[in-house]
């Protein structure tokens, strides 16, 4: 019992008291007022708890649907959220987030979006990046430029992913240098990512030295992600003597720039360099992967040697099929003569493109003078 109620029957019963009438009056209604009162109290405290409980409930089952991968129910349970004003926490949206780009469903990841900014609510940086990404992956630039436009904190995360995104917008790629620009203005100091990115959207040397000087300041130039994208864009333009000097500046190797530099050498028909630098690579103690396989096959190629080819071929069994891999090998026999190596590699491919049909029909029609495989070029999935 309450202590006022205590006290209302110590007077009420109190030695020596009789209490009149009035008194008797005046206890009855302040003992039901203070009694309901305290019944309204318990009654509220109830409801609290109850509704402390039913929202956990809802953001329990919103971030297990997230977790499971659940998109229809995991966005269910969103509207929940959305109706009672509640929100997980940025892990859990960004699960969602996921799920979404993996379903290619742009809708659900707008209506993330619309709930994250509901009710005045506003995401940490992280989980706005993360909406970020998903508008560039769904190539909706516009969405993701006025998002961008929003934050009021942009980190290196936010200006890294705009400026990779209008770099793989090939008619926007001046954008991706003015952002670099007011990137710097904002006092942000771009990454080796940032750098990767801007790097390829160069429309020419002029623009590249001057990028590749602003690297050098930061001391990034030597991150290997960073020095394969020179070397990339130095041969891209043919400079070769410039991709080569940069490769050689290298202190310790990588097999990223490896490939890089023997790729390099390769496209732009230097096989003799190319395959310098793959006997250096060996010689260095690397290992060389589905990529360096694929420029020595084009080295080999360009040089018409047959023997190295078949040397190469031997690497390619050790790895699992790769389609680029397989039409390299494919083109090096054609080009070099075998036609009989060649149709025992197209027959051992498992997969097949247009590229690899080509390849063939063409060898066939230069050794028979007959396109006795354009038949097969009409099968299902493949088209000219």
């Amino acid at each position: 019992m309450y202590p006022p109620i205590r006290l209302l029957d110590h007077i009420s019963k109190g030695r020596g008291t009789t209490p009149t009438r009035w008194i008797r009056c005046i206890i009855t209604r302040f003992r039901t007022k203070f009694l309901n009162a305290a019944a309204a109290t318990e009654s509220c405290t109830a409801v609290n708890k109850n509704s402390h409980s039913s929202s956990s409930l809802i953001v329990d089952e919103f971030t297990r649907f997230c977790y499971q991968k659940d998109l229809p129910r995991a966005i269910h349970a969103l509207h929940s959220m959305q109706k009672y004003k509640l929100w997980a926490d940025s892990i859990t949206y960004s699960e969602l987030i996921q799920c979404c780009l993996a379903r290619r469903a742009i809708h659900h990841g707008r209506l993330v979006h619309k709930h994250l900014f509901s009710y005045g609510h506003r995401p940490k940086t992280f989980l706005m990046n993360i909406l970020l990404n998903m508008y560039v992956k769904f190539k909706l630039l516009e969405e993701a430029q006025a998002l961008f436009d929003q934050m009021p904190d942009r980190n290196v995360v936010s200006w890294t992913t705009m400026i990779a995104a209008y770099t793989n917008a090939t008619t926007l790629r001046e954008k991706a240098f003015q952002f670099l620009i007011l990137m710097l203005r904002d006092g942000i100091t771009p990454n080796m990512f940032t750098y990767s990115s801007v790097l390829r959207a160069c429309n020419g040397l002029p623009s590249l030295r001057q990028l590749h000087s602003s690297i050098m300041k930061t001391g990034l130039d030597s991150d290997v992600f960073v020095r394969s994208a020179l070397i990339d864009i130095y041969s891209k333009w043919g400079e070769l003597h410039d991709a080569l000097r940069i490769f050689n500046e290298m202190v310790t190797g990588d097999l990223v720039v490896w490939n890089s530099i023997i790729g390099a050498f390769a496209q732009n028909t230097d096989g003799d360099e190319a395959l310098n630098l793959f006997i250096r690579m060996k010689r260095a103690g690397f290992l060389a992967d589905q990529a360096t396989l694929t420029s020595t096959l084009r080295a080999c190629t360009g040089l018409a040697l047959l023997e190295l080819g078949r040397q190469v071929h031997v690497h390619v069994l050790k790895f699992h099929r790769d389609l680029i891999l397989d039409n390299a090998l494919l083109d090096m026999y054609c080009k070099c003569g075998s036609l009989k190596d060649a149709n025992s590699a197209f027959t051992r491919m498992g997969e097949k493109d247009v590229i690899s049909w080509s390849t063939m029909i063409i060898e066939y029609q230069a050794e028979h003078s007959e396109p006795s495989l354009l038949v097969k070029l009409v099968k299902p999935g493949i088209s000219s």
